[in-house]
């Protein structure tokens, strides 16, 4: 019976038009094609070498609250690569207020270096906005009807306007004793 219904060729054409890569012959090609976890592995990695290469201290999470800690500081990763040709087409989720991070990191791809984002801020800041009626940070997946505890922003635009959205070369190390008594 499967053979009747592929008889024609469309349901193949369907798949195979889906199959497009605009990474082909760059050094992202092929992340189109990975699953969310290897996709969300992949980020974690990328902004790991991003930070180490650029001097900061990278190591791996303490639980399973946050991806790493980077210079002493409980660091949620989100990345994403812009697949419509368009620039800042990302979906930010699965962003928890109640998990154990200090710091969120966005690294978003667009087609050229300089005009991809990478950016930072505090899990308080995040805290405050969802607290207000923002168009940045949605409930996701059933929101406060179910408690979820999950968010997404779909709004980038939007985030970058923020006051409290710091570009990556503005991190600091968390201040700890020693930097006071000195």
């Amino acid at each position: 019976m499967f053979d009747d219904v592929f008889s024609d060729g469309s349901l193949q054409k369907i798949i195979k038009d889906k199959q497009n890569d605009i990474w082909k012959n760059s050094p992202f090609e092929g992340y189109v094609y990975l699953n969310p976890r290897q996709k969300g592995n992949f980020g974690e990695m990328f902004v790991e070498k991003l930070l180490t290469i650029g001097g900061h201290t990278v190591e791996k999470r303490s639980n399973s609250g946050h991806d790493r800690t980077i210079d002493d500081i409980k660091t949620e990763i989100k990345f994403g690569l812009c697949n419509k040709g368009v620039n800042n087409c990302f979906l930010i989720n699965h962003i928890s207020k109640d998990k154990d991070w200090d710091r969120l990191i966005f690294c978003g791809i667009n087609r050229t270096e300089s005009d991809s984002i990478f950016i930072w801020f505090t899990k308080e800041d995040f805290c405050k906005l969802i607290e207000t009626n923002n168009d940045i940070f949605v409930h996701q997946q059933g929101g406060k009807k179910i408690k979820n505890d999950d968010y997404m922003c779909g709004n980038i635009e939007g985030l970058l306007r923020q006051p409290f959205v710091n570009h990556i070369s503005k991190w600091q190390r968390k201040k700890t004793l020693i930097d006071f008594i000195l």
